[in-house]
């Protein structure tokens, strides 16, 4: 199990750092973001329940570790393309629904991914 949160660990921080520089690649765009507040309110419910309805499905598959893998890759890219079509608001809405959403139902899970 320690070799699978390892590997899982790893992943999860690739997907992170490959978003963060994707994002970087127009500068113009970059410091636009930096510059763009986000409310530490959910401001964006749909994000934030649609967040929540993919954390709900993360859960159900939670015992299939390749299938896991693939879904938090997939979480990660909503958030940036929510990031990009929506806003930052709005992809941080999402990701407050997701982690809040297993953080209540799978306090065991979100020891692990969070």
């Amino acid at each position: 199990m320690t070799s699978k949160l390892t590997i899982f660990i790893i992943l999860t921080a690739l997907c992170t750092s490959a978003a963060f520089s994707s994002c970087s690649s127009d500068s113009v765009k970059n410091s636009t973001r930096q510059t763009e507040k986000v409310s530490g309110k959910v401001l964006d419910w749909k994000a934030y329940n649609l967040g929540a309805e993919h954390a709900e499905k993360v859960i159900g598959i939670a015992n299939d570790e390749a299938a896991l893998q693939d879904a938090l890759l997939d979480v990660r890219a909503r958030i940036t393309n929510i990031e990009t079509k929506l806003g930052r608001q709005s992809a941080t809405d999402y990701e407050r629904g997701f982690t809040e959403y297993i953080r209540t139902e799978k306090d065991s899970l979100a020891k692990i991914i969070f």
